[in-house]
């Protein structure tokens, strides 16, 4: 145990400064807890001689990690695109194999067994390291986002049959296609098995624990529910973490699934740091400079063959160049699950200690330069497929979109704010165009009927089509960021007088995309802070220009009010001002209401609130300045004048008497 502390120490004690360096120079940090471990491990400077003791700790972070994917993965969303995912994941998987097999046996000349399983192995990609930058990124909703982990999710589910076929090729000469067949069908009916057996039981067992009312039972529940489902596929010769991935999947279902994601995230972030920097102690340097120039080559094809099976995937499966091109670069690396294969090989004896050492120098090399890729990867895709898949000659091509639709909205994504706006367009009858890069949303715009146009927002030829030239206003909701960023850019070029419109996820986004050209940026996080101090503003009678008054404020300020930053002094006179005004308001008499069936000079108004009675309106007909004998009945609507506290003493008056009304004041 004190082995374990002192590690533990050593690895904060190193990771820490890196990944606040790495930070600094906007580097993922992933890069620094690999080169954290090969730092500090037993190639390294050798502070940590015997990896072993903190693999257990790391087997934790994929478990964890692997949860909170499946958490944040809708069953419904993959059983929709199911022949999406598998149709990508085979052909990506399949061609990398293909490719693969044929460089072993042909050019490095080692057996079929060993060129297939370091095929197969290669094959998969990382997804921790992809979900995780994917996530770090928001790009988890995109195109490009959903695709990857669609393939990722397919080489996941193709560990287990892998991890039965490696011994089956170690004793490939005494093994039958029948064995093999009998291994794949024993993984399918093992996951199936367990997600069904947890589908019954796991929903029952969170409400009723949940129904007890306390944080820490729901929280060890979860974990039970995590461990339990790891164990269980562990003894039916699955992986842990495939169990814990099948336990997020079916949680995620539940209602609980929020909060159990915000008690997990600080274990899982803590937990899938060790096991990067276990990776990088898996470096043997000395291996690594001795073969440098074979591990170099062998990283650069697996790299460029990984990227070429990825991108030819995901335009089997329909999507644009551009996009599948991100998802080739998401997935050029090897994984974490093949670094397990690989091991399980080295013990089935199929692959030599030589094999296996440079299997993992190139391994970690290849996760080492993924982030980078991954950073890249979208503004690399526009440079080359907008310059010359979106420039060039179709930029010579005619504009295709109707010559009438002039003074029109285009709306650059069909989400569920794109969905809203174009119901809001249809019924005031404004002219409009949809431009969607995504297959399933154009299907249901054209089900809809929607003017919608196929196509990337950040492709000129598109917006060409789309009428940019003549539009008056371009709203933009889309989920990637950098390609919303690189479409304003063009926008604007193309028609400098276009009011541009962005929602974005986060407020800091607001000034880039502000400098990219757009007038308005619409902060997702901000917006929800303004809806609700507006509401609370209602709830004190605060009349509706008054309110509209201070979300104009806001907003001309850029969010500086909710961003931290200081509003200035004409900003917070105005501010003041707008609270300290007289105001009017309107009350309705009900049925229960105190003031009904009494005399306007028994209520006392003025005497008991200060506020005035300017008007009655009744059946649609105002009253102004009514008489002393004036009667109020049912359905009156009156009309009061005077400071905030006034009005809603006033309020309380004429719905709960002077007693309720005197007594909140109190």
């Amino acid at each position: 145990m004190p082995q374990i502390i002192q590690d533990l120490a050593l690895l904060l004690l190193v990771s820490l400064p890196i990944n606040v360096l790495f930070h600094r120079i906007r580097l993922p940090s992933i890069m620094g807890f690999l080169i954290a471990g090969i730092l500090i491990g037993p190639h390294g400077l050798g502070w940590i001689g015997d990896p072993s003791s903190v693999e257990n700790l790391a087997e934790i972070g994929i478990i964890l990690l692997l949860f909170i994917i499946g958490l944040e993965f809708s069953i419904a969303h993959l059983l929709k695109n199911m022949a999406s995912i598998i149709s990508a994941g085979v052909l990506q998987m399949g061609l990398t194999i293909v490719a693969w097999y044929f460089i072993q046996t042909h050019y490095l000349g080692d057996s079929g067994a060993v060129g297939l399983a370091l095929a197969m192995i290669i094959a998969l990609s990382s997804t921790a390291i992809v979900m995780k930058m994917i996530t770090d990124r928001a790009e988890l909703d995109t195109l490009h986002g959903r695709t990857s982990v669609g393939i990722l999710l397919f080489q996941d589910l193709c560990v287990v049959p892998l991890m039965l076929m490696i011994p089956l090729l170690a004793n490939s000469g005494e093994t039958s296609g029948m064995d093999f067949a009998a291994a794949f069908g024993k993984a399918i009916a093992a996951v199936a098995g367990i997600f069904f057996l947890s589908r019954l039981l796991v929903p029952r067992f969170l409400s009723t624990v949940a129904r007890m009312g306390s944080k820490e039972h729901l929280t060890l529940l979860v974990i039970l529910i995590i461990l339990g489902t790891g164990w269980v596929s562990h003894k039916l010769g699955l992986s842990l973490a495939m169990g814990a991935f099948i336990a997020g999947l079916i949680i995620s279902e539940s209602e609980y699934s929020h909060q159990i994601i915000l008690d997990i995230l600080p274990l899982r972030d803590y937990f899938s740091s060790i096991f990067f920097i276990s990776i990088g102690m898996l470096l043997n340097t000395g291996n690594f400079v001795d073969h440098f120039s074979i591990i170099l080559l062998l990283t650069l094809i697996v790299i460029v063959l990984k990227m070429a099976s990825g991108f030819l995937a995901a335009v089997a499966v329909g999507n644009p160049a551009r996009i599948s091109f991100i998802v080739g670069i998401r997935l050029a690396q090897v994984g974490e699950f093949s670094l397990i294969l690989a091991s399980l090989a080295l013990a089935q004896g199929l692959l030599t200690s030589s094999h296996h050492q440079i299997f993992l120098s190139v391994s970690v090399l290849t996760m080492l330069i993924a982030p980078v890729l991954i950073q890249v990867s979208s503004p690399t895709s526009y440079f080359l497929f907008s310059k010359w898949a979106g420039g060039g000659a179709q930029e010579e091509l005619p504009t295709q979109q109707d010559e009438k639709l002039k003074g029109h909205v285009i709306i650059a994504g069909y989400d569920v704010v794109g969905r809203n706006l174009v119901r809001v367009l249809k019924e005031t009858h404004l002219p409009f165009v949809v431009v969607e890069l995504d297959g399933e949303l154009i299907k249901h715009g054209l089900t809809e009927e929607v003017p919608i146009l196929y196509g990337d927002a950040g492709h000129r030829a598109t917006l060409d089509r789309a009428g940019i030239a003549q539009a008056k206003i371009i709203v933009y909701s889309i989920p990637d960021h950098q390609a919303t960023g690189q479409s304003v850019r063009l926008a604007r070029k193309l028609n400098p007088d276009i009011f541009i419109m962005v929602k974005t996820r986060f407020s800091s986004q607001v000034d880039e995309l502000k400098k990219a050209g757009a007038n308005q940026v619409i902060p997702e996080e901000f917006e929800t802070s303004i809806e609700i101090f507006s509401r609370v503003l209602r709830e004190f009678r605060m009349p509706n220009n008054i309110i509209e008054q201070q979300v104009e404020l806001v907003r001309l300020e850029g969010y500086g009010m909710f961003r931290g930053l200081s509003l200035n002094m004409e900003s917070l006179q105005n501010f003041s001002t707008y609270l300290t005004a007289s105001l009017s308001q309107s009350f309705q008499v009900m049925e229960d209401s105190w003031s009904n069936g009494k005399q306007l000079d028994n209520l006392s108004l003025t005497q008991q609130t200060g506020a005035t009675l300017i008007a009655v309106v009744r059946d649609n007909h105002a009253q102004p300045n009514p008489a002393g004998d004036f009667r109020i009945e049912t359905e009156d609507v009156l009309i009061l004048f005077g400071r905030h506290a006034q009005v809603d003493q006033a309020m309380r008056l004429l719905r709960s008497g002077p007693d309720e009304a005197t007594s909140q004041i109190a």
